[in-house]
């Protein structure tokens, strides 16, 4: 706590610095920039969610206080660029995988990453951790996600070159972070993108080829996997991983398509299961005056790709690709509940995708007036697969929907509505372990949002939710009142709460309460959160205390899981 008050101090500190300063601050003929960032929570006792058993205290050997902080240096002087990253865990906030799977047994915890560059006009070079992403990043990507605290950086080298548009190719080569050491497996790869378009010079569309090779080194991966009881195991020491794409674009029409493969078996799942995998993805786009479409289709088989794997665990932060899932990443609460988190951590696989639909209408004449229409539909099967729990074939089933909709109205210059209707199915069996059976739950979810501008500075909002659902957890409700008083001030209060009491033999997941046989009870329970934000420059601070419901923090179609916890939650960000 003592660390933690003197990284506030010099917060503070830093604050009132930058307000006196420019955006970006001179050192000689060079511009130095900095960016600080801290998400600390105090958890709070809660005898209610203790007597359920949704919050075990036992569990945080490291306190009743967590606080993930982060301070980043940038110096740039020309086509030269140097910069340093400082990672503190004070301890690792709740729920985070980094204390569940890091190396180091200690409560404090610090990463150093850092970096030099020299970027040419057609060519550039990086020494230390860099971030990447090769395609749609199936066979690699590099990079970090504070939400979800994952940062799998490269450290090593990268270089670069473009050739009047036409031919771009780069390569690297480091060592994969993974939680808080260095991985010892070697990652390596290389990218070439041809534009043809450029090289024939057509200029009214977009026509070009793409290919990536990725390889990953485990030392006696060979001899140490297969594990006992499993009989495929990894036959090599060296993961080949291959990618191919073509993008064309023209008069508003865009298609996007990847196929990559494992050329040589490697373990796809926590079970330690090994085989070849692959996938292919297909992205279409059109869009024409105030309408646009778009729809992702992907099927993909064995894919998950992990850094390094152990027979203790490895856990969400342990990968070095991409495979986001592929559905609407809703903002409101209830709509968000209960995410798609993807089937093919059981299954190896699953195909499927989504639609897109959206639409402006708007009157040049009346300003301040519109109607925006948003169409949304997403749907994964699970595929056919030999189970190794069951050690039987297992056909693939319809695992996920969700079609929703949403129309946004700005009636004038003060009132703007939102109503969002979303229809979600999902087999809740596949979220725990590969069955033949299903469990299927389904949930109607009704939004109403509302934003009313008293004048420039003063707007308040106000948002309704209701989930109707015969299954699961049974209904809910949710309600959010916020008042804004612009630019430095925002206030919120708000609850959500599963009002409907429901039959043990319709609620054996509520609340994310299992006991052995994951089967528990059905509590209602009141979710509440107050909270203010204050806003001065670069500055930013948000200051919140609530109850929080066990569940899945979602950011860029990947998931974390967040325990259940009641506490005082404060967040700052100032970049100068």
């Amino acid at each position: 706590m003592k660390k933690f008050l003197l990284f506030i101090s010099l917060f503070a500190a830093a604050s009132l610095f930058s307000n006196e300063a420019s955006a970006q601050i001179k050192a000689g003929e060079g511009q130095v920039t900095i960016a600080l960032e801290s998400n600390s929570s105090y958890y709070t006792k809660d005898r209610t969610l203790e007597e359920i058993g949704l919050v075990k205290p036992e569990q945080r050997k490291y306190g009743d206080f967590g606080s993930n902080d982060y301070l980043k240096v940038d110096y740039s002087l020309g086509r030269f660029s140097a910069g340093v990253q400082v990672d503190g865990y004070l301890p690792a906030l709740y729920g985070y995988d980094f204390y569940t799977y890091g190396i180091r047994d200690s409560k404090f915890n610090m990463f150093l990453s850092k970096y030099v560059q020299w970027e040419d006009q057609n060519w550039g070079v990086r020494l230390g951790d860099l971030y990447d992403q090769f395609g749609n990043g199936y066979i690699f990507r590099a990079y970090e996600d504070r939400a979800l605290g994952f940062n799998n950086s490269l450290a090593g080298a990268r270089v670069h070159y473009n050739y009047n548009n036409m031919v771009s190719f780069k390569a690297l080569a480091g060592l994969p972070r993974l939680y808080d050491v260095r991985s010892k497996s070697t990652v390596w790869g290389a990218d070439l993108s041809l534009s043809i378009s450029d090289m024939v010079g057509w200029n009214n569309g977009v026509i070009g080829i793409e290919g990536s090779y990725v390889g990953r080194y485990q030392k006696d991966a060979s001899v140490n996997f297969p594990a006992d009881n499993f009989v495929q195991g990894v036959d090599s020491d060296i993961l080949n991983m291959v990618s191919g794409r073509l993008n064309f674009e023209v008069a508003g029409f865009s298609l996007r398509g990847e196929y990559a493969a494992k050329l040589n078996n490697d373990i796809y799942n926590p079970m330690l299961n090994a085989a070849k995998g692959n996938v292919i993805s297909v992205d279409l786009g059109y869009n024409y005056k105030r309408f646009t479409a778009s729809a992702s289709f992907r099927r993909q088989e064995n894919m998950t790709t992990f850094i390094e794997f152990t027979q203790q665990g490895i856990g969400g932060g342990n990968s070095m690709i991409y495979l986001p899932l592929l559905t609407r990443q809703h903002t409101y609460s209830l709509a968000n509940l209960n995410p798609y988190r993807g089937s093919s951590v059981h299954t190896g696989g699953e195909i499927g995708g989504q639609i897109d639909l959206y639409y402006s209408l708007r009157n040049p004449k009346a300003r301040g007036k519109y109607w925006n229409f948003h169409a949304n539909f997403s749907m994964f099967n699970s595929m056919n697969h030999h189970s190794q729990m069951m050690q039987k074939e297992i056909k693939g089933r319809n695992v996920w929907i969700d079609a929703n909709f949403d129309v946004e109205r700005q009636w004038n210059r003060q009132l703007k509505t939102t109503i969002l209707y979303s229809f979600q199915r999902w087999d809740e069996e596949i979220n725990h372990y590969d069955s033949e059976h299903a469990l299927y739950c389904s949930s109607h979810i009704f939004v109403g949002d509302v934003t009313y501008k008293f004048n420039k500075k003063h707007s308040m909002r106000a948002e309704l939710q209701y989930l109707a659902s015969n299954d699961y957890e049974g209904d809910w409700v949710a309600a959010t009142l916020e008042y804004n008083l612009a630019p430095m001030f925002s206030f919120y209060v708000s609850d959500m709460w599963n009002c409907e009491p429901m039959g043990d033999e319709n609620s054996s997941y509520g609340n994310f309460f299992y006991d052995e046989n994951y089967e528990g009870k059905n509590y209602l329970l009141h979710y509440y959160q107050v909270g203010a934000s204050f806003t001065y420059k670069s500055f930013r601070a948000q200051l919140s205390y609530g109850r929080n419901r066990a569940g899945y923090v979602c950011s860029g179609g990947v998931c974390r899981f967040q325990p259940a916890y009641t506490g005082v939650n404060l967040t700052m960000t100032l970049s100068f």
